[in-house]
């Protein structure tokens, strides 16, 4: 019996270390990829801003070729704020033009959509809104994102497709050794919450806390200062997969300080892996984590309210096994297969 043949789809998107590549890949290796003949397109490798135009355009002539080709009928466009809207707008256009049906999928959180939004000028406003209304579908990550994007652009029916948790070791932790408290977010991006994390570890109560902090970026200069007082503080910078794995190994609490997200892969990761999290209420963080029944939630720019966070988890094991448990269980249920058959089901529609 020969299998029908799987439609193809074009994910265009960044080929740059982050979140959105990491959704991406997921993707790719989901139950989406067994029903769907899956195709990427870079449009941003993050080097020199002469090469970053040169594959720019090289993409845009891929789309025409893959488009007249008839390779497939839906294009798929990856997206978050600053330069990443305003390439994705002429990918959709030149997309709509070329006559294919385009799934516009924002990774943004509320805070960044709001903030660029009051940036922009009127002929760039005027832009994005063509590039909404003129995709067949747009999704968000959240609840919240899905808001912020009809409230700034006029839009209605914004889908809400989350984030899938990816799968993850069992990983048990030496209850011998003094919790570490694990910060992944950097120093590249403001809004990942790393100056919060910084003005936390330096209150008194903290003054005892294994923590790792590691990231895109490079430590300030406060930083340099509190590592050099503290001992017990390490910074690692970036880390691959691998690096990455161990350091959620040894972990036994989670920190993400964000002001802004969408929907984090880290977040996500972390709640696989079984860790305690202390985590800020912005974008759809509280649509996955409940305050004090998977995770400890407070308010984002609170340094305090941070700090108090972790030192209750630091001096409770039994309260950091309770949430590290529930946290997994909450993952689970936001498993690849439920998140594909919401695409899957974007697809056939599109399709029919």
């Amino acid at each position: 019996m020969v299998e029908p043949e799987r439609p193809p789809v074009l994910h265009v998107g960044p080929d740059v270390r982050g979140g959105m590549r990491a959704v991406m890949r997921g993707l790719f290796s989901s139950p989406l990829a067994e029903r769907y003949r899956l195709e990427t397109l870079a449009t941003h490798t993050g080097t020199g801003a002469a090469e970053r135009l040169a594959v720019y355009c090289g993409a845009l002539w891929r789309l025409c070729w893959w488009s007249l080709r008839r390779r497939g009928r839906i294009v798929h466009v990856h997206a978050t704020v600053r330069g990443s809207m305003l390439r994705k707008s002429f990918v959709v256009l030149f997309a709509k033009g070329l006559r294919r049906r385009v799934v516009l999928h924002m990774h943004s959180g509320p805070g960044d959509l709001v903030a660029e939004h009051a940036k922009l000028g009127p002929l760039r406003v005027a832009l994005f809104r063509l590039m909404f209304r003129r995709a067949d579908v747009v999704l968000a990550v959240s609840a919240a994102s899905a808001g912020a994007l009809e409230d700034l652009y006029g839009l209605t029916g914004v889908v809400v497709v989350p984030n899938p948790a990816p799968a993850a070791p069992e990983a048990p932790l030496d209850g011998e050794r003094p919790p570490v408290a694990l910060y992944l977010g950097g120093f590249a991006n403001p809004v990942k919450g790393g100056e919060q994390m910084l003005a936390a570890l330096a209150l008194p109560e903290l003054a005892d806390l294994d923590a790792v902090l590691a990231g895109p970026g490079e430590l300030p200069e406060d930083g340099r200062a509190l590592l050099a007082a503290r001992p017990r503080i390490e910074w690692r910078g970036w880390l691959e997969d691998a690096e990455r794995e161990a350091a959620l190994r040894e972990a036994a609490i989670f920190v993400l300080p964000s002001t802004s997200e969408g929907l984090p892969m880290a977040l996500l990761e972390a709640m696989a892996w079984g860790r305690a999290i202390v985590a800020t209420a912005v974008g759809g963080v509280p649509e996955v984590l409940s305050d004090d029944e998977d995770g400890l939630v407070v308010p984002p720019a609170d340094p305090l309210a941070l700090a108090a966070a972790l030192a209750r988890l630091a001096a409770d094991a039994g309260l950091r096994a309770r949430l590290a448990a529930a946290a997994r269980e909450r993952a689970h249920r936001l498993n690849a297969e439920e998140v594909t058959d919401r695409l899957e089901a974007i697809y056939r529609r599109l399709l029919s």
